[in-house]
């Protein structure tokens, strides 16, 4: 169907308060005009009564291959560009690269040239739905927060945007992922095994359940031996090691340091630590500045855990903070423990973590009633 001229229509509202939307539209053919009763004040607010009429134009335009004209300076792109000069210096690198990678690749060619207000639910549910056969839901979901980011921003910088949100749109379920985790008893057989700095790295990892690049940012200054705290406030980038605020404001804390931990950390001052300007508590070879986490997983963990027969696909340092999660969600520690500790700013994250962990009770509870000899199904003894 050939495209039609964008129209607003026509709100009107009469003396005696009745509200009318007015349009032209395609009947059996012809194209007419429309005049569609919207309500009274007596029934309903003239704001949701405009409401209404954007809403029937959105619906009438899609209808009729409508687009919106995109304004000199107010395309997508040009909402990017004040996203890119505003917004992006003021987040992580990682989080730029990302977010930058994504709208490139996906967004900036689909919707680049289009104005903002024209991509509304219709055309992102279908660029969501194109995806899915070639990317992970997980992806998707990313894709969508950067094209939402921008249009946040836009609308602060007064360009119109959609009123549109994740919860307009149907993305499908996901695959159960397995996230790889070290128990306990690995994790011990890894500290074991390593030698300094890494030693003393690998039980920081998993005593606090740090994130990659907060445990490559420490400082001695962070440690508090009379107080038997570690402060987190700070991250090492992966790639440029350029170290700044960490992933969100909740992870911004002290954590407990325990008892086990504090003296491998005092030995480690006294024996292996590389004094340097910025105070970093794990440098690299030549004591300049942080360790780069590739490097540590490829070239110390991996092989580790080659040697003592443990799966290393991928498997990297948030195993160990996987792995802290689980062994505390089994532990049956109250859920706001579990959620200090790893500081997610998302409350579905942490509830995830409890969601796949079988608890110490559960599985106590199943022990006590199972049978003592199980004979497998199918064979001649099996009733």
């Amino acid at each position: 169907m050939a495209k039609r001229r964008f129209q607003k229509g026509c709100f009107i509202k009469e003396a005696d308060g009745r509200m009318y939307s007015i349009f032209y539209d395609d009947i059996e053919g012809d194209t007419k005009r429309v005049r569609q009763f919207l309500g009274s004040l007596q029934q309903t607010s003239e704001r949701a009564a405009r409401r209404e009429h954007d809403r029937i134009m959105q619906q009438v335009n899609r209808r009729r291959g409508s687009v919106a004209p995109a304004y000199r300076g107010q395309t997508f792109t040009d909402a990017v560009n004040l996203w890119r000069q505003a917004i992006a210096p003021n987040l992580s690198p990682a989080t730029v690269r990302a977010r930058e990678s994504g709208l490139r690749l996906y967004v900036l060619p689909r919707f680049g040239t289009s104005a903002p207000h024209a991509i509304g639910v219709q055309e992102l549910q279908q660029f969501a739905t194109e995806l899915r056969k070639k990317v992970s839901r997980k992806t998707v979901i990313n894709l969508l927060s950067s094209v939402f980011a921008v249009f946040d921003y836009a609308a602060r910088c007064e360009i119109r945007v959609p009123t549109v949100g994740f919860k307009d749109l149907e993305l499908g379920s996901e695959q159960a992922v397995i996230v790889p985790f070290f128990t306990r008893e690995q994790a011990i057989q890894i500290i074991n095994t390593a030698k300094e700095p890494y030693k003393t790295l690998f039980a920081v990892a998993w005593s606090t359940g740090l994130r990659a690049g907060e445990l490559l940012a420490l400082t001695v200054s962070d440690l508090d031996f009379d107080r038997k705290t570690i402060r987190v406030n700070k991250s090492a980038d992966d790639r440029t090691r350029e170290v700044r605020q960490p992933k969100t404001k909740n992870s911004i804390a002290t954590l407990p340091m325990p008892s086990a931990l504090e003296p491998l950390l005092r030995n480690y001052l006294e024996h292996h630590y590389k004094p340097n300007p910025a105070g970093i508590l794990f440098t690299n070879r030549q004591g300049t500045r942080s360790m780069k986490r590739e490097s540590l997983v490829q070239f110390v963990l991996k092989p580790i855990l080659k040697r003592l027969g443990i799966p290393a696909k991928r498997a990297g340092l948030h195993a160990f903070r996987h792995g802290l999660a689980t062994e505390l969600a089994e532990s049956c520690v109250p859920f706001s423990v579990l959620q200090q500790q790893l500081r997610h700013a998302d409350v579905k994250t942490t509830l995830r973590i409890y969601a796949h962990a079988i608890p110490a009770s559960q599985r106590e509870a199943m022990e006590n009633i199972s049978i003592g000899t199980v004979i497998p199904i199918g064979t001649a003894n099996a009733s």
